[in-house]
């Protein structure tokens, strides 16, 4: 059984933010979850509120659990900063005078 157990509860764009953490494509996440891309799609981009197929959010969490049970998910925060033009230089924070003479 997947989580939420009600499909029609479940979070479409936080299901798309799961499958890109796992760093899959829509065509093969959508073979995996037995469904079309443009039902994929469909799902992925459904906003708050608003009505989606449960049959297809059903499959997606489905997918999901199980993929997530045997790989890992990616999570890119961007590059690691080395140095900034405000004066901070390897996360160290420089002293500047704040007084004036």
């Amino acid at each position: 059984m997947t989580f939420p157990a009600n499909p029609s509860e479940r979070s479409p764009k936080g299901d798309h933010n799961r499958r890109l953490a796992l760093g899959m494509d829509r065509q093969p996440f959508a073979d995996e979850a037995g469904i079309t891309v443009d039902q994929l799609t469909l799902y992925e981009m459904t906003l708050p509120d608003n009505p989606f197929d449960a049959a297809v959010a059903q499959r997606v969490g489905a997918a999901l659990e199980r993929l997530e049970a045997t790989h890992s998910t990616k999570v890119d925060n961007g590059p690691r900063p080395t140095e900034s033009s405000d004066g901070m230089e390897d996360g160290a924070l420089q002293k500047q005078s704040i007084y004036r003479a």
